[in-house]
């Protein structure tokens, strides 16, 4: 894919599903090493927040992308795929709390779940590049007879004849999608009929289908049409946090018949599935039913791969749009500011005889110029806002291992170059407009978009006063610890030194599930076993002043110290100013009488 302007943005954010096959298959790069789990036979549940990459995977898993990947025909790739979008499609019916009955419950959520799912996979065949023969016609209208109609009458279901007008596969496809969504409206309107009604009297009479008497047999039997891939079936399931508890139930069950040998369930969430448990009441257990994926645990354990991986893809946009710089030749850095810290560096090293922290000069050199170099801009001028956030490495590890947050910014910082450098081609972003943009982008993060979450009501708006103190202190407590004496002073890390109570707990799982942490774990200090391990993410580093380079520093804190910052982040940071950092983490005393 060729951009043809000059001036049109190559790092613009495209939502997957409205990408053609060729822009996916110009812009896509494997993401990690695990992403074979995604393509081969067997269920897969994928987790990672918002802007991991999720939607974009499943896209590229789709069947145009696969033609282009694989330079083959419709029928020569060797999956057939297809997604089925969750979020804001499929209902969750506050009137389905009417039925009394438990079952009847379950019954019509998973019915609901596998004619939605139906329908969006006959939308899709109707949408590829069939052949237009009668031949191709005549084999759908065979399935259909034979097959669809048959498991269909099964479970109650009224057949309708398809209309002598279609002419082709496509078209009868739809006749098909057409059918289902028939179904489906039958069931939503049942369900509402009931918030109609005094009594719970009304009978159901429309269709009843399930997983293994109806979707199973239709999917795997579209194999047998001959311009269709022999291969397994997989039904990509994006956004499944937004299925209600019913509906999660079911599909889990899906997952648990192991039929992955025909067709393979590829589920992706944001760290809110809501069940692992069965319609069975049996959970669904990893790796024996399914293999799970946690993209931000990948970024935290392999951040080289993550740095390659985006210079991959953004010199692919470069290549693209024309450009013939380097992504760090693009995004350069503050050559200044970077002499300035080489010069501070230089001399950690010839002091290093007497001062020996670290194994050889080149590990002092790498662990305090930058933080000593920071410290500087924090003296009396008060001038510590004037680091600048620039270069590509630097904005690698801001972006803290989503993609999109490197290139959403990245975008913004093309359209201020341009507007700064009117009808001139941009051959590099200035290092002040990538510091500009990305302090505005932390600050944003850190309020508005903050903000706009809370407003969401996903969760109780004192879960997310807690969150936010808590972020607040956490930034404060490491920015405390980057202008201390201390040996290890670039941290982005909190490890627990005992057990958190619930409460901990979820703030913190509301933090992740929100992009504002990373979770990890690390070994205990007594050495019996292993304890969280939260990384704030370094999207936050220019509001609160932090160097995001490092990777290997972190903090103790106790369950009461933790607690307490949730409730009073400005007390316990005052405390700091009478001890140490780490001496008010250990204490675990509560003062009720700081200021």
């Amino acid at each position: 894919m060729n951009i043809s302007s000059p001036f049109q943005n190559p790092f613009k954010v495209l939502t997957p599903e409205s990408m053609t096959a060729a822009e996916v298959h110009a812009q896509f790069v494997i993401p990690f090493s695990d992403f074979n789990k995604i393509c081969e036979l067997g269920h897969t549940i994928v987790h990672g927040p918002r802007g991991c990459g999720k939607s974009m995977i499943f896209r590229y898993l789709l069947p145009d992308c696969q033609c282009l990947a694989t330079e083959k025909s419709l029928n020569h790739i060797h999956f057939l795929a297809f997604l089925i979008s969750i979020k804001n499609t499929i209902p969750n019916l506050t009137e389905f709390r009417r039925l009394e009955d438990k079952h009847a419950e379950n019954i019509l959520n998973e019915h609901l779940l596998v004619i939605f799912t139906a329908t969006k996979i006959y939308q899709s065949l109707a949408t590829l590049n069939l052949p237009d023969s009668p031949e191709a016609l005549a084999e759908v209208k065979k399935y259909y007879s034979e097959i669809f109609s048959s498991q269909l009458r099964k479970c109650g279901g009224e057949i309708p004849n398809p209309p002598n007008t279609l002419k082709t596969a496509k078209e009868m496809f739809h006749f098909i999608m057409e059918t289902c969504n028939g179904i489906y409206s039958d069931v939503v309107q049942y369900i509402r009929r009931l918030a109609l009604t005094s009594d719970m009297v009304i009978p159901y009479k429309s269709a009843l289908c399930g997983y293994t008497d109806f979707l199973l047999p239709v999917l795997t039997s579209l194999r047998e049409i001959s311009f269709l891939p022999k291969g397994p079936i997989y039904l990509l399931i994006d956004d499944a946090d937004y299925l209600n508890e019913p509906q999660t139930l079911s599909l889990n069950s899906w997952v648990s018949t192991r039929t992955q040998g025909n067709v393979s369930i590829k589920i992706s969430t944001q760290f809110r599935y809501k069940t692992y448990q069965t319609s069975y009441g049996l959970p669904i257990q990893s790796p024996h039913d399914y293999q799970s994926i946690n993209i931000a645990d990948i970024y935290t354990t392999k951040r080289g791969r993550y740095l390659d991986r985006v210079e991959e893809i953004i010199g692919l946009r470069l290549k693209n749009a024309g450009i013939k710089a380097s992504p760090r030749e693009f995004f350069p850095t503050n050559e200044k500011q970077e002499a300035a810290i080489s010069e501070r560096a230089e001399k950690i090293k010839s002091e290093w005889l007497q001062n020996k922290r670290g194994f050889r000069p080149s590990d002092d050199a790498l662990r305090y110029a930058r933080p000593e170099y920071i410290r500087s801009l924090s003296g009396q001028a008060k001038s510590k806002n004037t680091y600048s956030y620039s270069g590509f490495d630097h904005l690698v590890h801001i972006s803290s291992g989503l993609v999109r947050y490197f290139l959403e910014p990245a975008a913004v910082m093309y359209d201020e170059q341009i507007s700064s450098q009117p009808n001139k081609p941009v051959v590099k972003i200035d290092h002040s407009i990538q510091n500009k943009v990305v302090r505005a982008e932390a600050d944003r993060l850190m309020f508005s978009e903050f903000n706009h979450i809370r407003s969401q009501n996903e969760a109780p708006k004192s879960e997310m006063d807690k969150l936010f103190n808590l972020i607040s202190w956490l930034g404060g407590t490491f920015s405390r610890k980057l202008l201390s004496d201390d040996s290890e002073r670039r941290v982005f890390s909190i490890a627990l030194s005992g057990a958190p109570n619930q409460e901990i707990e979820d703030i913190f799982d509301l933090g992740v599930r929100y992009s504002y942490f990373h979770r990890s774990s690390i070994g205990k200090k007594d050495g019996t076993g292993r304890t969280r391990l939260y990384v704030l993410t370094r999207r936050l580093a220019p509001h609160f002043s932090l160097d995001p380079t490092s990777f290997a520093g972190y903090l103790w804190a106790t369950p009461e110290i933790l607690r307490e910052s949730m409730l009073h982040p400005n007390r316990v940071l005052n405390r700091m100013k009478k001890s140490s950092v780490d001496d008010t983490l250990e204490s675990g005393q509560l003062n009720l009488f700081d200021d």
